[in-house]
């Protein structure tokens, strides 16, 4: 009987996100239009970097397609100058800002840099990623990375490639469970546990909006509509 009322819990609960995911899509019915065009005209660069993280191509465009689906130019702009300002003078203990069309924050590269330099492994197959000591030239150099589009698919595949290496001895049950599992890495932060990253975690996407929705939920929606 306790298996029984598991199952049918999990299928509601399972119910529940869908709901809720479709919800999202239907509050921002342009937003998901134009981001999933963005995965047909990219696909390419999704696949090539795909390749090299070990996940496929639609898998990887779930995990930043939520950002994407918010990213508003004139916002981005003026984060972009903050970062260049504050940043970049001070570092990111006076800003740190999320930017360009993956919405990525500073600190999260810095994070990023940090695994690789201690891992021999990802330290010698990706040496261009790492910078030299912290200063204001090498922030002014992280910001300029941050505002190219290729620079932002090197890091979302090298954030793929840590989680495979943190957690590679965690199973997951399907694809979708992995996928909601990365997602919450990419919108939380990787270096939380695997017990952290497995909760479903508060409704707080998009940030500024009324209505609020998990994150991966919606990146699950991506992954289920990207064609």
């Amino acid at each position: 009987m306790d298996w029984i009322k598991f199952c049918f819990l999990s299928l509601f609960l399972l119910c529940q996100k869908t709901v809720l995911a479709q919800e999202y899509a239907e509050s921002y019915p342009e937003e998901c239009h134009g981001t999933l065009a963005f995965w047909t005209s990219h696909k390419t660069e999704f696949e090539e970097a795909a390749a090299r993280a070990g996940v496929s191509p639609r898998f990887m465009f779930a995990i930043v397609a939520p950002e994407i689906s918010q990213f508003a130019s004139l916002v981005d702009k003026a984060q972009t100058y903050a970062l260049k300002v504050l940043y970049v003078q001070q570092g990111k203990a006076y800003a740190n800002f999320s930017i360009g069309l993956f919405q990525m924050k500073p600190s999260f590269v810095e994070q990023l840099e940090a695994y690789v330099r201690a891992d021999k492994e990802l330290a010698g197959e990706y040496p261009d990623v790492l910078l030299p000591a912290d200063s204001k030239e090498v922030r002014i150099k992280r910001v300029e990375r941050l505002e190219t589009q290729d620079w932002q698919m090197a890091y979302l595949m090298l954030f793929c490639r840590v989680i495979s290496l943190r957690f590679g001895d965690v199973s997951f049950a399907t694809e979708e469970e992995k996928l909601r599992f990365y997602a919450n890495a990419y919108n939380r932060g990787f270096l939380l546990d695997e017990k952290q990253l497995r909760q479903a975690g508060g409704a707080y996407f998009p940030f500024f909006a009324i209505r609020k929705f998990r994150y991966a939920d919606v990146a699950l929606w991506f992954y289920r509509h990207a064609l």
